[in-house]
């Protein structure tokens, strides 16, 4: 109906009809399977029937007009063998009719374009034929017209917002690179001086096994953060391979917070960290079951990376349902974050804590599965009192 709206010629199209052939009502009507629906109407006869209004497809001649894709022409009822029986016309009082197909030009079946009256009128001739052929090919032209603009436009909108993907994409991709060759820079470089230390000491001819030993210790934890480094890089890399369009799977929470907490296990007794986990539910809908566990092992990593060393750690991992959405809170007693630099919490190789161990990436990989699946991911946190992730999803 709005596409016919849209068309300004319609209105003097059912004017002229009315006037040419004397009859009091005329119509443009959408006409599908089931229903008929009146786009615009020109009613001179209080037929009773709006723009907007609707009949019966099975009592209407229009039902039959659809499936032949032919126009029916009436001067008198009472005259026409096929339809002075006819249900219609005994339905609506009708004595005059006359209906012709809208047919687009891709074969789509769109309405008709119809005239009816209580009275006999002088319809079957070329001279109305003619108007009603050109009228209802000039309808399905600009019906057309209208179609192919829109798709134009929803085409054009999609490209645009393809092309601002992309372009965040690459900007992202630029500053990945960018980033993680210079991340990568640091623990080689560290390598590098620390073999040329060794080789000076070893040149030397006496070796000091003291010294020795701690450069050895020094370039296994150089060894480490840049295993640590390679390990997150990869887990993005695959983050951004997985495909974020499968249904959503069923996944029970308890077990995939226990499996983050298994691969933690060492960290977990070492801090002597007490885990709370808090769901009135077992089951959630809404992350694959892989990118859950990355989320939460994530964050509890980082709870525990980051805790005070003036009370045990504790961290609460909570699950529930909010106005039909899932939120997960994941929250400790720890270090807490400056409030000027809890905006950049989720920014590739972003730490600000030097004093332990990380590449930076943890909170950046919760950032882009929660991202994948639209939804939210906030912080709260005060220092020296603890810290609150809320996703939303």
């Amino acid at each position: 109906m709005e596409a016919v709206k849209q068309i300004p010629v319609v209105t003097m199209m059912l004017d002229v009809i009315c006037q040419t052939t004397g009859m009091g009502f005329a119509a443009v009507a959408r006409v599908t399977q089931d229903r008929w629906l009146a786009c615009s109407v020109r009613d001179e006869v209080q037929f009773g029937l709006e723009e907007g209004g609707e009949l019966k497809i099975e009592t209407t001649i229009c039902n039959e007009i659809r499936d032949s894709r032919k126009p029916v022409i009436i001067d008198n009822v009472s005259e026409a063998p096929l339809y002075k029986n006819h249900h219609t016309p005994k339905m609506y009082g009708l004595q005059s009719y006359i209906s012709f197909p809208i047919i687009l030009k891709n074969g789509e079946f769109f309405g008709t374009l119809c005239a009816i009256d209580s009275k006999p009128a002088q319809v079957n001739n070329s001279k109305v034929i003619g108007m009603f052929t050109m009228f209802a090919e000039l309808l399905a032209f600009h019906l057309q017209s209208l179609d192919l603009l829109e798709r134009s436009y929803k085409t054009n909108m999609e490209l645009g917002n393809q092309n601002r993907v992309l372009a965040s994409a690459n900007f992202e991709l630029d500053n990945f690179v960018y980033t993680a060759s210079h991340d990568l820079k640091s623990p080689v470089s560290n390598i590098e001086g620390l073999l040329d230390e060794l080789s000076e000491t070893i040149a030397k001819g006496q070796i000091d096994r003291i010294e020795v030993n701690q450069i050895v210790q020094l370039m296994k934890s150089s060894v480490k953060r840049f295993n640590t480094t390679i390990s997150d890089l990869t887990a993005i890399v695959e983050l951004e391979k997985a495909s974020l369009s499968k249904d959503p799977e069923e996944i029970d929470f308890f077990d995939v917070v226990e499996a983050a907490k298994m691969d933690l296990h060492k960290l977990i007794v070492e801090s002597n960290a007490k885990i709370k986990v808090v769901s009135a539910d077992r089951l959630l809908v809404g992350l694959s079951k892989k990118n859950l566990k990355s989320v939460i092992q994530n964050l509890l990593s980082n709870a525990i990376k980051y805790r005070s060393p003036d009370r045990k750690l504790e961290v609460t991992v909570r699950m529930e349902e909010v106005e039909g959405r899932t939120h997960l809170t994941v929250e400790d007693n720890g270090l807490g974050i400056p409030s000027d630099k809890q905006d950049k919490v989720f920014t590739m190789f972003k730490r600000f804590h030097d004093h332990v161990e990380g590449s930076g990436l943890g909170l950046y990989i919760v950032k882009r599965i929660v991202d994948a699946v639209k939804g939210q991911i906030q912080v709260r946190s005060t220092l020296d009192r603890g810290t609150s992730f809320l996703i939303i999803f």
